[in-house]
């Protein structure tokens, strides 16, 4: 039997999607929000990417990538990826 309350996977991931937009928006009412690069970079960092990779993903340079990982981690508080995937996780965007 399937338990018909469980979201579909499309589901979860649209969910998913705006709770992030939301958060990161600062439609939560929640500090500063990131700007939608920043968001789209939070979601490659989430997703397990290096810098490298999403410096390839999105056409930018390794460097911009890095700015942009330090403006996301000093906007949401953290020091660390660890600390982001904590705050993903807490905030169910995955």
């Amino acid at each position: 039997m399937t338990d018909d309350k469980q979201p579909k996977p499309k589901e979860k991931e649209n969910e998913s999607d705006n709770l992030l937009e939301n958060t990161l928006t600062g439609a939560d009412g929640a500090g500063e929000p990131l700007t939608k690069r920043e968001a789209e970079i939070l979601k490659l960092i989430i997703s397990g990417k290096s810098n490298k990779e999403i410096a390839r993903i999105l056409y930018r340079s390794k460097r911009t990538v890095e700015s942009h990982r330090d403006h996301i981690m000093h906007k949401l508080g953290v020091n660390n990826v660890a600390d982001l995937v904590k705050i993903a996780v807490k905030m169910r965007i995955i």
